[in-house]
């Protein structure tokens, strides 16, 4: 009975209009509760539930909700939503997608060497990074009091580590979900280019729209108008995710992420042709499949991004001593100065 009331839930969630956030509601809660619905078995069981699919999809939108929340909130945390791009891929003309620079202090120095900074121009990448190194510890975390909850030497301290690690899933289902904005925005060709509204002062060769209501009509209106999960779901692809060998570098996973916001800026250019054609304007089948591939790669790197946190958890050290996961389920004693 409850999981057909989730069920119905999803239904009626993703029946309703969106407002026009990126992506719309509508559009942030089909990339989560597809990327939910297709984690591999290896990922824990409690993230594959229905509960653990309608959290993912409800949590998608919530930084968007969070809008407006005070001058120093959103100030610091909109510029997460996107980056500025230009056609070769550069930000500001000083720093390459490619070549990102390991930290955002580094990408707001060499941008202010420009005259700008990081909460002009976006920095989307950072945020999808610093998300995801958040969730590997949480999963690390998860993984030491799952096995203490089952293996610690006293039956207090396996009482402890289980609670500790009903907490650690509550956790790991809230960064996700929040965090997986972030992942869902960078799918959204408008949201990875200088041509975010409109193609703006730019050369404009091809005659592109200048609309103001170019970014929120296609991400909002047309969603909701022609896109359903059914229709995004076709255009999902299996994972292609394997457990590491040896832990992940941060430069890896940010050329992966890298990777995938260039697919995005790829992108740019034939949702114009599209939109040109009148293609949003009258839901076009070229429109509804450009608009479904596009959702269907944010669930993809959702599902993905997920999966490799999960893996690389198990590389991680965690606690303070530090001490390493993979030590620990070994059955490793805890580091001298702290606790079973």
């Amino acid at each position: 009975m409850f999981r057909k009331i989730i069920a119905a839930s999803l239904a009626s969630v993703f029946a309703c209009s969106a407002p026009a956030f990126a992506w719309g509601n509508k559009g942030h809660e089909i990339i989560g509760q597809l990327a939910g619905s297709s984690l591999p078995s290896t990922v824990p069981a409690f993230m594959r539930t229905m509960p653990a699919q309608y959290e993912l999809m409800y949590l998608g939108p919530e930084l968007d909700r969070l809008k407006g929340s005070g001058t120093a909130w959103d100030d610091e945390n909109d510029p997460g939503h996107y980056i500025d791009l230009d056609d070769n891929g550069m930000i500001a003309g000083v720093v390459s997608l490619q070549k990102l620079p390991a930290s955002r202090e580094d990408y707001d120095t060499a941008l202010r060497a420009a005259g700008t900074n990081q909460y002009r121009q976006g920095y989307s990448p950072y945020a999808i990074l610093e998300g995801w190194q958040q969730l590997r510890y949480d999963f690390g975390y998860w993984r030491v009091d799952n096995y203490r909850a089952t293996h610690a030497s006293t039956s207090g301290a396996r009482a402890v580590a289980a609670t500790d690690r009903a907490i650690d899933q509550s956790l790991i289902l809230r960064d996700a979900g929040v965090w997986g904005h972030f992942v869902e925005d960078a799918c959204q060709p408008l949201h990875v280019t200088i041509h975010f509204n409109g193609w703006g002062n730019y050369p404009n060769p091809n005659g592109y729209t200048n609309a103001k209501n170019t970014h929120s009509f296609f991400e909002s209106t047309f969603v909701d108008r022609y896109i359903t999960p059914g229709i995004v779901n076709q255009q999902m692809v299996p994972s292609m995710i394997q457990p590491p060998d040896a832990l992940l570098t941060q430069e890896q996973v940010q050329t992966l992420i890298a990777g995938y916001i260039q697919g995005s800026l790829q992108a740019v250019g034939p949702l114009y042709d599209i939109e040109k054609a009148g293609g949003f304007a009258n839901g076009s089948p070229a429109a509804v499949k450009f608009t479904a591939t596009q959702l269907a790669r944010g669930a993809v790197e959702l599902r993905d991004l997920i999966t490799l946190a999960w893996y690389d958890s198990l590389n991680a050290k965690v606690g303070y001593p530090s001490q390493s996961v993979r030590d620990i389920l070994n059955g490793a004693p805890p580091p001298k100065g702290s606790s079973d």
